[in-house]
């Protein structure tokens, strides 16, 4: 285990080392990007099949890698690394076969190729919990396992998990496995789950709810995982360690987006769909904070950041 202290703002292990990172396309693989080029040399792996995203990582300081982790050759990736922090997932797998090699095979094959790494950090999902027909349970990381919702993704990243464990120990390589919740507070056309509804609450003025019930969750700003990586690193071991991903308290979606609506003006309309059927999971925090501290952003202030970074135009108004 790495010796750590953590800095407020700053990395610590963090400088003049070697990281691959996949993902670094996407949401969250960006917002570590930009946290970890500065300090150390960081490889971004991806397909970067969109156009210009090439160019948008190298903006960051990071060196891109063309491949695909799961079905590709890996050797363009560099053999001697520090650490690894794999984020990529394929959320819509198109079949079985596909969500298995890129959600199972893929992590597998990276480890074997990073098997000199000291530290392997896999991003996984609470969706892989076993759903609670208590929408408050609170999911501890021992909590039973199965989630039905998610289809492919849930069963394919559960299964992912499976292989890293396996993987970790095989090779001696320190592994921890992150279980990350709604995460949210970019600015990029791609939102995630609470920052795209947002935009639905701008745009339209409604709050979109399941059929029937409370949604509680665990959200987590993007800032806030940025501050997980080093001392979830730090933690990694063998057998691989596993660490839920989530804010520090529980949320209610009705209160939040009615926060919202509170700041840009709104009254809003609630709107049951049944097709809104996210499953309530709020992950417990304990081993979370045990090993980084409580959260910088509250879910209050994190949704005032969010509307603010991606709808400027509007004045937020002072919460009661």
């Amino acid at each position: 285990m790495l010796s750590l202290k953590l800095c407020e703002g700053t990395w610590d292990v963090l400088q003049d080392q070697r990281i691959l990172l996949t993902g670094v396309t996407g949401r969250i693989g960006g917002a570590i990007a930009a946290a970890l080029a500065p300090t150390n040399v960081v490889w971004g792996l991806a397909r970067y099949g969109r156009a210009g995203s090439m160019e948008e990582v190298e903006r960051t300081g990071v060196i891109p890698l063309r491949g695909d982790f799961s079905r590709d050759s890996l050797e363009n990736i560099p053999p001697e690394l520090d650490y690894v922090v794999h984020v990529a997932a394929d959320i819509r797998p198109h079949s079985a076969e596909a969500g298995m090699q890129d959600n199972s095979d893929g992590a597998a094959r990276l480890m074997s190729r990073c098997r000199n790494a000291k530290a392997f950090l896999h991003v996984s999902a609470t969706g892989v919990y076993a759903q609670h027909s208590d929408p408050y349970f609170v999911y501890p990381e021992t909590a039973d396992l199965g989630g039905a919702y998610g289809g492919l993704y849930s069963a394919t990243k559960l299964a992912g998990e499976g292989a890293v464990r396996a993987a970790a120990q095989i090779l001696d390589l320190p592994t921890i496995i992150c279980r990350q919740n709604v995460q949210y507070g970019g600015g990029g056309t791609d939102p995630g789950l609470i920052d795209r509804f947002l935009d639905h609450l701008v745009n339209t003025g409604e709050i979109l709810l399941p059929a029937s019930g409370p949604l509680v969750i665990g959200p987590i700003h993007e800032a806030d995982i940025v501050d997980l990586i080093e001392p979830c690193l730090a933690a990694a071991s063998v057998p691989a360690r596993i660490v839920n991903w989530g804010g520090d308290e529980p949320v209610d979606w009705q209160e939040m987006f009615e926060f919202a609506a509170e700041l840009i003006g709104k009254t809003p309309k609630l709107v049951r769909r049944a097709e809104f059927n996210f499953p309530s999971c709020y992950p417990d925090p304990t081993a979370r904070r045990a090993l980084a501290g409580q959260c910088k952003i509250s879910w209050r202030d994190g949704v005032r950041r969010t509307l603010a970074l991606r709808h400027p135009e509007i004045v937020l108004k002072a919460s009661k």
